[in-house]
């Protein structure tokens, strides 16, 4: 991990930065305590409905309202994650959740879903949204596009570097949140469909299965590469500490530490020791240093390695946790032996065990899915022991053979966790909120006290005790002080008071002690009522009597497209208009076989990916790839060729696309207005907004996620003339969405799982020094699982590696089901084929005689998918996701 000192703090010795929000995970309400009773200024849990983290307890709406409260009451902001993709039939529930949510006064929802986005801007303008790391925002113009929409933050992708961070700040006035400590997925957030594919877990829905932490082996050219560990998807732990000064420098708002799905434990440790390193470095930013303890600690708490992540360089092979996807904690010792007949471990220590402590053995013969053993006895040669130290030799009952030599991890240390959890509950870590206090007591008046606290809230209480002449022993004004600072049980600390009074006036303890009772409580059921939210009229709910959801207004597509109305259709009925077949194609020679084939369009991705087979006509390996004049000559041609059989071309613009990339985007929307086809395809939200911008006609492609009519509404809205739906969905589910305006869905081909910033062949194969040797021009890569399944690689020209499934979609046999659902273009992807105009046509030609067929005779097809090949799949059109 890099280290950054002094170098980088000279600026704060000319400008302070503004100090920024630690933001705290909390799956359950013991996380949420220990968040906030260790310096936490704001926390995010998840509801038990539309959550993306759904394997986490989650808080149901009566905990939220408690959660809110308590941390309201400590001067602590809550947001909840409604971050799921939402099917047509639960967008109402998700806004009602919202509704209930505004009103319990929560600060911020943080949401993924533009569908529900735009709902909650009609609807709930007042409450405020987060836009999800699940929305891959990772461009400026994304950015500015969602701010647009009424996101007053962004959580932007990990992979984003603190230069891109700048950027996006600098062009929107938007807040900023980052990851800064916690587990890494190896995909673009939101762009992950492998637990998905595999098992019906989609991530988008919170049910992620990571099978990116098992076992994979790597391909070439179908000989298989020898590699350091098996779990090649499995990246290390995300870990700023020694390089917190830079992310506060840039003015960064919020910093998130991942970890919903961890105990409360690891919550109040992990809190802990930002919340000193960011005070630490605000006191003192030359002097700024992290202690070995506090490393060891964190190291302890979980870790599968650390790494910084993007932030300031491209980690490369640096990235990964390839020889174990489980926690390690931190090295207690070595093997010794072994003892077959006593399955007992001998253990020279390096540091500390004890009753309690959790091991992991390396190379020990167990499964993965075996994280470790709970040491529940110990010996020396003393006999049983609690404990022993470094140094010392023990034996351990162990079930598992482990070689002479291996490391012995210390996975858990109780007496660390159990620190963690007394401290945590005791109360006393959180500093005490200082108030201001003025008591006025005369003579034959109430008592009064007026109490205010460093947010300005505001009381005051009189008694209903008026204030006697003192006859023997008059209240001291000393006495009066006493009792009103008596606030060691509560909140509060007295950091100013002010007392008006008399001499020779009395007033029994008692009504004092009541007077400070009585304005403490009004004190803290203010700070708690204040964020709450007047119940919106406007705002249709279900209850008997009342406007129903369900009366929401529909969404409209808008004039100037093709508009479809929003006519039931059944199995039975055929749709007047024959839906196109779209091809994505991404060289000249699978153009012509999609044309000859029969499509209607094409969507022309020259450029993108590596070719493997023209590796050797490369002079040196470029990141650009193809020249610019020779990718001018390529587009102009497909252009031609298509324009010659009367078809349609729009032009591919990549799916992840950094501020430093975009001039590659805005000269492949030139090509499309300067040799005329017919518009782009758009993946991310900076690009759609960018041919928005520049008036040229897009198609919204699958990995804007559209998943129910409103997200389909608000694109069509913007001006895309299609949108291309969620792989996701089943047919009864798209029959909803495409009844709302033209919509396509992809038919065949392999779907693409994931698109990762890690290049997977060049971290293994490139080389540790310097520049990457390129790897992937040397042939073709796979990934193989532990069940045989093959998973194709490409790898583009910014070195980006993009994951394939094992299985070629396939829906043939489907068509007439295909168009009865009324979508308006089938569409077939070609990566991962061979590359041949002839397959391309043929599989083209295969689904224009089907659609014909159904035109011409309502028959289905005799064609089936088995006659294309091996390994179909029907992905989730019949057996949808989680």
């Amino acid at each position: 991990m890099p280290k950054f000192n002094k170098e980088h703090t000279q600026l704060s010795h000319l400008m302070k930065p503004a100090k920024p929000e630690l933001l705290a995970p909390a799956g359950g309400m013991e996380a949420l305590m220990a968040a906030v009773e260790n310096g936490a200024d704001a926390v995010y849990l998840g509801a038990r409905a539309f959550s993306a983290r759904g394997y986490a307890s989650n808080f149901s709406e009566e905990e939220i309202e408690n959660a809110i409260d308590y941390a309201h009451l400590r001067g602590v902001k809550v947001y909840v994650t409604v971050n799921t993709l939402l099917k047509e039939g639960e967008i109402e529930s998700a806004l009602m959740l919202l509704s209930r949510l505004r009103e319990m006064g929560v600060d911020a929802i943080i949401i993924q879903d533009l569908g529900l986005i735009s709902l909650s801007r009609k609807y709930l303008p007042d409450l405020p949204l987060h836009a999800s790391t699940q929305m891959t925002l990772h461009n400026s113009v994304g950015a500015g596009f969602i701010k647009g929409l009424g996101i007053e933050r962004i959580v932007l992708s990990r992979e984003v570097s603190l230069e891109d961070i700048k950027t996006v700040k600098e062009r929107n006035d938007v807040e900023i949140e980052v990851f800064i400590h916690g587990a890494l997925c190896i995909s673009y957030s939101g762009q992950c469909l492998l637990s998905s594919l595999i098992g019906g877990r989609s991530g988008n829905r919170g049910y992620c299965a990571q099978p990116c932490r098992k076992k994979y082996r790597l391909y070439c050219n179908g000989k298989q590469v020898k590699t350091t560990g098996s779990y090649l998807l499995s990246p290390k732990d995300l870990n700023t500490a020694t390089a917190l000064g830079p992310l506060i420098e840039s003015g960064i708002e919020s910093f998130k530490i991942e970890g919903r799905m961890k105990r409360p434990e690891y919550v109040a440790g992990v809190v802990r020791i930002y919340r000193r390193l960011i005070d630490r470095y605000l006191k003192d930013p030359a002097g700024y240093s992290v202690s070995e303890e506090e490393r060891e600690t964190l190291t302890q708490l979980f870790n599968r390695g650390f790494t910084s992540g993007y932030f300031f360089e491209n980690p490369r092979g640096k990235l990964m946790s390839r020889e174990n996807p489980h926690n390690r904690g931190i090295p207690a010792g070595r093997v010794i032996s072994y003892d077959r007949r006593t399955k007992h471990l001998r253990v020279k220590l390096s540091n500390s065990l004890r009753l309690g402590d959790g091991i992991m053995v390396e190379n020990a013969e167990t499964r993965p899915e075996d994280k470790g053993k709970i040491i529940s006895s110990m010996y020396t040669e003393k006999g049983p022991v609690y404990s022993a130290e470094r140094g010392e030799v023990v034996e351990i009952p162990f079930d598992s053979r482990a070689p002479s030599g291996s490391t012995v991890y210390r996975t858990h240390d109780k007496k660390l966790m159990d620190s963690l959890k007394k401290e945590s509950e005791s109360g006393s870590l959180r500093p005490k909120i200082h108030i201001s206090l003025k008591a006025t007591i005369v003579q034959g008046k109430p008592a009064r006290l007026e109490v205010m606290d460093r947010d300005s809230n505001f009381v005051v209480v009189e008694s209903g005790y008026l204030v006697e002449k003192a006859e023997k022993s008059p209240t001291s004004k000393a006495q009066i002080e006493k009792q009103l600072t008596k606030l060691g049980n509560t909140l509060f600390e007295a950091a100013e008071l002010e007392v008006n009074t008399e001499e020779d006036i009395f007033i029994p303890v008692g009504q004092l002690n009541d007077l400070r009772t009585q304005a403490v409580s009004q004190l803290e059921k203010l700070r708690i009522s204040k964020w709450k939210r007047e119940t919106l009229e406007i705002f249709p709910l279900s209850a008997p009597g009342e406007k129903k959801a369900a009366e929401i207004k529909k969404p409209e597509t808008t004039g100037g497209l093709e508009e479809r109305g929003e006519k039931d259709r059944t199995k039975s009925q055929k749709p007047s208009e024959r839906p196109l077949i779209s091809v994505s194609v991404y060289s000249l020679e699978e153009l012509e076989g999609a044309l000859e084939g029969g499509a209607d369009c094409v969507y022309f991705g020259e450029g993108l990916f590596r070719k493997p087979e023209t590796a050797e006509k490369e002079k040196s390996f470029s990141k650009e790839g193809i020249s610019g004049t020779d990718l001018d000559l390529i587009f102009e041609s497909s252009v031609l060729k298509t324009r010659d059989a009367g078809r349609k071309i729009y032009f591919t613009t990549p799916k992840i696309v950094k501020d430093s990339e975009i001039k590659t985007v805005e000269e492949l929307l030139s090509r499309a207005e300067k040799f005329g086809a017919d518009g782009v395809i758009v993946s991310n939200l900076g690009t759609f907004s960018l041919a928005k911008e520049k008036g040229v006609p897009c198609v919204a492609d699958s990995s804007l996620n559209i998943y129910n009519g409103y997200t389909f509404a608000l694109l069509l809205e913007n001006r895309a003339k299609m949108a291309v739906l969620s792989p996701e969905l089943t047919l009864e589910e798209i029959k909803e969405v495409a009844s709302k305006g033209p919509a396509e869905c992809i038919v065949h081909g392999r779907l693409e799982l994931m698109e990762s910033e890690h290049c997977i062949a060049g971290g293994l194969l490139g080389g540790n020094k310097g520049q990457c040797s390129a790897p992937c021009r040397s042939g073709n890569f796979k990934l193989v699982d532990e069940k045989n399944y093959e998973f194709p690689l490409l790898m583009d020209y910014q070195c980006r590696t993009h994951l394939l499934n094992s299985r070629s979609l396939c829906m043939l046999e489907y068509v007439p089901a295909l168009i009865e659902s009324g979508i308006s273009s089938l569409r077939i992807e070609t990566l991962g084929m061979d590359g041949s105009a002839e397959e391309v046509r043929k599989i083209t030609e295969k689904y224009r005689k089907a659609v014909d067929a159904y035109y011409k005779s309502g028959e289905k097809t005799k064609e089936k998918c088995e006659g294309l090949g091996k390994g179909f799949t029907t992905g989730h059109y019949f057996r949808g996701v989680q």
